[in-house]
């Protein structure tokens, strides 16, 4: 697999207009040794694809869907074609009597003219949908939410489709838990009642029949390759790779879309479950036998959902104090970055969270064993030698 490096310069192609990319969140950039490449796997276009085991990037494919910014788990790729905050006002305003319709462009195309246009936020794929806006929908009085596309094994974007039903059954289990009965239905055409045509629904589905018989549902068309004049958001080639902090940590961040989740998931109320299973948060567990006490888990941590703690010099190698990471599942963005560069192998990332720990915010302390060596110090080498020879090892 390339390395941070390589793999910053590769993303660097994908900052357009419809994608803007910030290679210091990647985990990947991050630390090559992270197997996050789901960008790569989710892509409906081929923009970004696997060869040879190396990640390519030809963004002249790129058709602006915005599937790779719903799947990353860092947002390291954000929507811009159109942004989160624009497609939320758009699905605001075309929201009436509690149904909320978003339709792929594909068919909103195929349709136009014999619809209501005026209830309809359009995406180019189904994939850009995320929890975010599903819960923020709800809140806002949303009770039922239509995703319509088209003859999806006939378009370009069809694997987008896979995205929109895994974010829809993660949106629907978090709905249930918080007790919503809020609707989430996926559906091929268009919904009967925005038919305005007089010959009813049976002209929408002749005309998207005909649409897509024709071949007009596989000509995508490609994003802007440059970000626009004036949008202030700068190429990604200008934006170093993270750099070490003070506490031997790159810097953290929290993705603004899971802070707009779970503050809209507490406008809804409290949870009705104790726990649940989804895509995005993880519950980490460190077995202390195997963990080394080298905290490389809490200085690659993107979101700093695994932070380092110290007591009373208790990392020195003196054994004196208190020291190790805690963890806190409501910033855990399930990325793995901390499971695929433990060097023992003593994480472990499960699916299941505590809804308590999301609501309030919990951290759980991991206290670690001193290492018999002390790390970063002038006598780290000669040290190790002592130990690992278990002899007396002289300095001159």
């Amino acid at each position: 697999m390339p390395g941070p490096r390589a793999v910053s310069g590769v993303l660097d192609q994908m900052d357009t207009a419809a994608v803007t990319v910030r290679q210091e969140r990647c985990a990947k950039v991050r630390n090559r040794n992270v197997s996050c490449l789901r960008c790569a796997d989710a892509c409906t276009s081929g923009c970004i694809s696997l060869v040879d085991g190396e990640l390519v990037v030809d963004a002249a494919r790129c058709v602006g869907c915005g599937t790779c910014a719903t799947v990353c788990p860092t947002c390291a790729l954000e929507s811009r074609n159109p942004s989160d905050a624009q497609l939320l006002a758009s699905c605001v305003r075309a929201l009436r009597d509690g149904e909320a319709v978003i339709m792929c462009e594909q068919l909103r195309c195929a349709v136009s003219g014999l619809i209501d246009e005026g209830r309809v936020a359009s995406v180019v794929c189904l994939g850009r949908v995320e929890e975010s806006l599903v819960v923020e929908l709800a809140v806002r009085g949303a009770r039922c939410i239509h995703l319509a596309c088209g003859e999806c094994s006939r378009c370009a974007q069809a694997h987008g489709l896979d995205c929109a039903r895994l974010v829809a059954g993660t949106a629907g289990t978090l709905l249930e838990a918080w007790g919503s009965a809020v609707r989430i239905c996926i559906e091929q055409g268009v919904p009967a009642d925005l038919v305005v045509a007089a010959d009813g629904p049976a002209a929408a589905d002749g005309a998207v029949a005909a649409y897509f018989s024709n071949g007009s549902g596989n000509r995508a068309t490609a994003a802007p390759t440059a970000a626009p004049a004036g949008s202030g958001v700068p190429p990604s080639a200008a934006r170093p790779l993270p750099h070490v902090m003070k506490d031997g940590t790159l810097p953290h961040f929290l993705p603004d879309r899971r802070e707009r989740l779970l503050n809209a998931l507490a406008l809804l109320g409290g949870p009705r479950v104790g726990s649940l299973s989804v895509r995005l948060w993880g519950r980490v567990a460190i077995d202390g036998r195997k963990c080394s006490s080298c905290r490389m888990c809490a200085t690659f941590c993107p979101t700093g959902a695994i932070r380092k703690f110290d007591r009373d010099g208790g990392a020195d190698g003196g054994g004196h104090g208190t020291f190790g990471v805690e963890h806190r599942p409501a910033d855990c963005v399930k990325c793995g970055s901390c499971r695929d560069i433990c060097p023992e192998g003593a994480l472990t990332v499960f699916d299941d969270v505590r809804t308590a720990d999301l609501t309030d915010g919990t951290s759980h302390r991991h206290t670690m064993r001193p290492r018999s060596v002390e790390l970063g110090s002038a006598q780290q080498i000669l040290s190790a030698m002592r130990h690992g020879m278990d002899a007396s090892v002289f300095e001159r």
